[in-house]
């Protein structure tokens, strides 16, 4: 997908298509991206589904076997490479939260061959304000400061939002730099600084294309992971979150995680 020559930053929305319900959340994604007059040029891709899980793998050169979080929901480990404690998510089909993974992955590949940042957007995220960042001529932030961009309210969008969401408020680290986009350092929402933490979610976030190609060689280095567990402010210490928030979900069921 070459995002080389779109005007506005491209925002990747990640959908079955062949799901009524994943469908028109995406059209209501759009409709928000419009109706926001926000600075985003939308594109939907067919997301992973198990039935073409081996297919898109194969193309990382990876196959489910690369599948190194717990696969049973609450079965815990210590991860041995990075010494993080990870648990199993509560999913009825491991397939499906792998899948969920590589439509992520097929977006930051996308941010790289294109040299570009992108918005990825899961199918239930709407946006509630106008999101306009500036960019450089080839639409890349600066990768020091504005790696990988949380835009989601936190509240109904992680566990202990709640605590995500005083920490952020409470941040005196709100800097608008150069840029129109205000952030703060992702909080930590756990005293257990050993069980990944990041974003409120990953249904709304901005990924520059060195962050992008940093979480791939992370899959290459540990393994596949859950994309929101992969995204972890232990393996990635630069993740911001945004602030005011730009987005909420939208309270449709996910067809990615089962």
């Amino acid at each position: 997908m070459d995002l080389m020559y779109i005007k506005d930053l491209p925002a990747l929305i990640i959908a079955d298509l062949n799901d009524h319900t994943s469908t028109v959340a995406a059209r209501n994604v759009i409709s928000s991206i419009k109706q926001t007059k926000s600075k985003l040029t939308p594109l939907v891709i067919q997301a992973t589904t198990p039935e073409t899980l081996d297919e898109d793998l194969a193309k990382f050169s990876l196959s489910r076997n690369d599948w190194t979080y717990p696969k049973e929901p609450g079965q815990k480990k210590i991860d041995l490479k990075t010494g993080l404690h990870v648990s199993g998510y509560n999913a009825k089909d491991i397939n499906k939260v792998i899948s969920c993974t590589v439509s992520h992955m097929r977006c930051w590949y996308s941010a790289v061959v294109s040299n570009t940042s992108v918005c990825v957007l899961e199918h239930d995220a709407f946006f509630t304000k106008t999101f306009s960042a500036q960019t450089d001529s080839k639409g890349i932030f600066d990768v020091k400061r504005l790696g990988i961009v949380g835009l989601n309210d936190p509240r109904g969008a992680t566990r202990k939002s709640n605590v995500y969401l005083d920490k952020v408020m409470h941040s005196n680290r709100i800097d608008s730099y150069s840029y129109t986009l205000s952030y703060v350092d992702v909080p930590w929402v756990d005293d257990d600084q050993y069980a990944p933490q990041g974003l409120a979610g990953n249904s709304a976030y901005i990924v520059s294309p060195l962050a992008a190609k940093a979480l791939l060689d992370k899959v290459n280095e540990i393994g596949l992971w859950p994309n929101d567990a992969l995204m972890c402010k232990q393996l990635f210490p630069f993740l911001k979150q945004a602030y005011p928030f730009y987005t909420k979900l939208q309270g449709v069921k996910s067809t990615t995680q089962g």
